[in-house]
């Protein structure tokens, strides 16, 4: 990749092509960290060493990989491993973050002007970070691993955990696996995110390709080693041993126009690993499995949390909904910009939305192939008066102007 415009040794902006490059740069990392390729163990292994030894830290006889990160987290309490999270004492992914991510951050911003950095978080980073959702990961570890006795999980994940911990337990012995984990325990999240942390490696590399100067070779050398030991799930490193988790079996996504891929699947678990553990993605938000296998409006209106209602009445469809819900109808219309179809206003309950909320039921412009028309709802500010002002304000339109259209498809 070229250079940009350097001065004084400092990459002032980038040029024309490296920006064209920004957004190409962020989906190859997204396919590569959602792909479900056999990890290449050799050169994970020789990027994990490399990165002990950026700490100083000698690499220890113990290695053992597990089936998923909730068999890892498992096999942490199994083993009786008990860190606490900064003032840990064993645990290394602290160091190892410092070792090369704080020192590559001080390279970066030595090397290239802040807003050069800005421009590629922006369009590289936050991208790759909003498709992967690591931070839904590691909450759904958390719910399984403090919300559920160890017996609940899938009997493969159950089996590689008991067999990770006996191979890795520094006292020589295992907890019993009906044992509730603590909700203060949190040694598991002492870990490195494997693929589901490549917005930072996909970050970083972008700018080792643009600083290609051989006397910079050092920072770069860790990005490359560092993204060698990130290709696998995620991993717990430490003085005694490490702990690695395979990446999943199958993942399923979308694709939105103009954004990298992001999870989803309406028919079933978006991710899945080789023991049985698998989540569930609504367009990218992480819901419980009723909002895909079985949606109803029960279900809707009794979870606590407002984004998953949303995501459950999507799924459910607008229009059995509103139909099983008894929404309050404030308004009907014949549809201007679709001739032959209403519009039809209602009131949507603030518990149900999170906020003051009016949804518009409107019919598709277009038939589908065995020739119906699909009907769907759009959520429109709840001061709006009529149907027709409501399509109006979701094609950024008055009413008047609304009102004129002859078609919409």
């Amino acid at each position: 990749m070229r250079r940009g415009e350097v001065e004084m040794g400092r990459v002032r902006r980038l040029d024309e092509v490296q920006r064209q490059a920004l957004p190409a740069h962020a989906d190859v990392w997204v396919d590569r960290a959602l792909g479900t390729d056999p990890v290449r163990w050799a050169a994970w292994e020789s990027g994990a060493r490399a990165c002990y030894q950026y700490c100083g830290v000698g690499w220890p006889a113990r290695v053992a990989r597990v089936t998923s990160p909730l068999a890892l987290a498992r096999a942490l309490d199994l083993a009786q491993v008990d860190e606490t999270p900064g003032r840990e004492h064993r645990a290394l992914a602290g160091m190892i973050r410092d070792a090369v991510e704080s020192r590559t951050e001080r390279a970066i911003m030595n090397r290239f002007d802040p807003h050069v950095v800005a421009a590629v978080r922006r369009e590289v980073f936050e991208p790759v970070d909003t498709a992967l959702a690591p931070h839904a990961v590691a909450l759904a570890v958390d719910d399984a691993v403090t919300g559920l006795l160890l017996s609940h999980a899938p009997a493969r994940a159950q089996e590689s955990a008991r067999a990770a911990a006996l191979a890795v337990s520094p006292v020589g012995r295992v907890r019993r696996a009906n044992r509730r984990v603590p909700s203060d325990w949190r040694t598991w999240t002492l870990t490195l995110g494997g693929r589901w942390e490549s917005a930072w490696t996909a970050y970083a590399s972008f700018f080792s390709a643009v600083a290609a100067d051989e006397r910079e070779r050092g920072w770069r050398r860790r990005v490359e080693k560092y993204s060698a030991a990130q290709s696998a799930g995620w991993w717990y490193p430490c003085l005694d041993f490490v702990l690695v988790s395979e990446p999943p079996v199958f993942v399923r996504t979308e694709r939105v126009a103009g954004s990298p891929a992001r999870l989803h699947c309406a028919t079933g678990p978006a991710v899945g690993w080789s023991d049985g553990w698998a989540l569930y993605f609504w367009h990218g938000t992480r819901v419980p499995a009723w909002v895909v296998d079985a949606p109803t409006v029960d279900a809707v209106h009794a979870e606590p949390n407002v984004e998953v209602r949303r995501c459950g009445i999507e799924a459910l469809g607008w229009d059995t909904y509103i139909a099983t819900a008894g929404l309050r109808l404030v308004d009907t219309a014949p549809d201007p910009g679709n001739p032959g179809f209403d519009l039809r206003l209602y009131d949507l309950p603030e518990r149900v939305w999170g906020e003051p909320t009016r949804v518009l039921l409107a019919t598709n412009g277009s038939a589908e192939r065995d020739g119906t028309r699909r009907r769907y709802g759009l959520p429109v500010p709840a001061d709006v008066p009529t149907a027709v002002s409501a399509a109006a304000w979701t094609y950024g339109l008055t009413g008047d102007q609304y009102a004129r259209l002859y078609r919409r498809t």
